[in-house]
């Protein structure tokens, strides 16, 4: 019987443990998506960029989490409605007219 339940709360903590690891690559990969989304809406297409960033492709296909693959699914539509206006000048006129708050903003979001 111990022999049973040690067995049974190490699955709960491997559970626990597999729960964060997925929750930070849906936060890494949201993040992700933020940024480059936002910055679209300034005209700044990453994927036309040298850059060779796949985080998006790492976590979303090469992990085979596969939870982005279609467009109107949840995550999409969560990280849209939560960052999608983030992409707009702070003051009219000033200092911080011609700035943007995307990159802090995305970082909010993630915490």
């Amino acid at each position: 019987m111990l022999c049973f339940l040690g067995g049974s709360s190490g699955y709960a903590n491997s559970e626990k443990n597999i729960s964060k690891e997925l929750l930070s690559e849906y936060k890494n990969f949201s993040l992700a998506e933020c940024i480059e989304k936002n910055y679209e809406k300034m005209g700044v297409v990453f994927t036309k960029l040298p850059l060779k960033d796949n985080t998006r492709g790492f976590i979303d296909l090469d992990m085979g989490l596969a939870f982005y693959r279609d467009k109107d699914n949840v995550l999409a539509s969560f990280i849209e409605n939560k960052t999608g206006d983030f992409y707009k000048p702070r003051q009219a006129y000033g200092d911080l007219a011609s700035v943007n708050m995307v990159i802090y903003d995305c970082i909010d979001f993630y915490h």
